[in-house]
C-alpha cells in the first residue's frame, strides 16, 4: 500500500534481492546485497520515520521488504544474526515479525545455518510482495510462529496553536501509534503435526506517539448567543482517514 514512490521501493528492493544465492555458512546482509538507496539507482522518496517523525525519505518503504524477507527466515527456521524492530507498531505484518533497515544504521541479517546452499526468491504481483527461500528438504520438520504482548502504551493527545489556520478549525499534524512490547516463539513441528519445541525469538518494544492538533485562533464571541460552532478537524480520526493505531495480533 501507500504511495505510487513508496511500491516503486519496494519492488526495487525485492529485485535486488531476486534469485540471490547463499552457500552453507553464508551471512546475508540487507544492507550489503540491496546497495544504498539513491534517486540515482531509482529510488524514491516515500514516508519513512526519521527521529520518530513520518517525513519522505529516498527508499521509504524498502523496510516491508526486509521484513517479508525476515519472516519467510523464520518460517524456513534459519538462524538470525541481526534484526532490529520498527520504532512503532507496523500494519503490513504481524508484530514482532518485522526487521527495519536504514543505509549506516540498522541491518536485517541472517545466516545458512543449513548444510546445502539456498536461494531467495521474490515477487510483486497485485500489490503483494511474496518471498519465498528455496533449499534442499532433509526432514518433515514446519515452522509456526507466533507471538504474545507484554504491555500496551497508549498515547496522547497533544494541542499546538497556529495563527496560520483559520480561526475555529484544528487539523492533525502527527498521527498517533500506541506503544507495545511484544514478545515472538519459533515453535518447531514434525510431520504428524506434533510439537517438538517452542523458543523465544525476539523482544520488540514499539513506541508511542503522541497525536498532535493544531488549533488556529478561536472564534470570536457570539453577540446573538446562537450557540457553539461546530469545529471541522481533519485527519485519521475522520471517516476515510488511516486508523489511529494499527492493528497488533492477539
Amino acid at each position: 500500500g501507500g504511495t505510487s514512490a513508496r511500491r516503486s521501493n519496494v519492488k526495487l528492493s525485492a529485485a535486488s534481492i531476486n534469485e540471490y544465492v547463499m552457500n552453507s555458512g553464508d551471512v546475508f546482509s540487507y544492507n550489503d546485497v540491496v546497495g544504498q538507496r539513491t534517486a540515482a539507482r531509482g529510488y524514491q522518496a516515500a514516508p519513512a520515520y526519521v527521529k520518530g517523525e513520518t517525513v519522505d525519505e529516498i527508499g521509504g518503504g524498502i523496510c516491508q521488504t526486509s521484513s517479508t524477507l525476515y519472516l519467510a527466515c523464520l518460517r524456513s527456521n534459519l538462524e538470525i544474526t541481526e534484526r532490529y524492530a520498527h520504532r512503532y507498531v507496523p500494519a503490513y505484518i504481524t508484530a514482532g515479525m518485522d526487521a527495519t533497515v536504514s543505509w549506516g544504521g540498522p541491518d536485517y541479517q541472517f545466516a545458512n545455518d543449513t548444510n546445502y546452499p539456498i536461494k531467495i526468491v521474490t515477487s510483486y504481483s497485485g500489490g503483494y510482495l511474496t518471498v519465498t527461500i528455496y533449499g534442499t528438504k532433509t526432514d518433515d520438520i514446519t515452522v509456526k510462529m507466533t507471538n504474545k504482548v507484554l504491555s500496551s502504551t497508549e498515547f496522547q493527545t497533544v494541542y499546538e496553536d497556529d495563527p496560520t489556520l483559520p480561526a475555529g478549525t484544528e487539523k492533525v499534524k502527527t498521527t498517533p501509534y500506541t506503544g507495545y512490547k511484544v514478545e515472538t516463539y519459533r515453535s518447531l513441528y514434525d510431520g504428524n503435526g506434533k510439537l517438538i519445541s517452542s523458543t523465544f525469538e525476539a523482544l520488540s518494544d514499539y513506541k508511542s506517539r503522541n497525536k498532535v492538533i493544531l488549533r488556529g485562533p478561536a472564534l470570536p464571541a457570539d453577540p446573538a448567543g446562537s450557540g457553539g460552532t461546530d469545529i471541522p478537524v481533519s485527519g485519521p480520526d475522520q471517516p476515510g482517514g488511516e486508523p489511529e493505531t494499527p492493528a497488533v495480533d492477539p
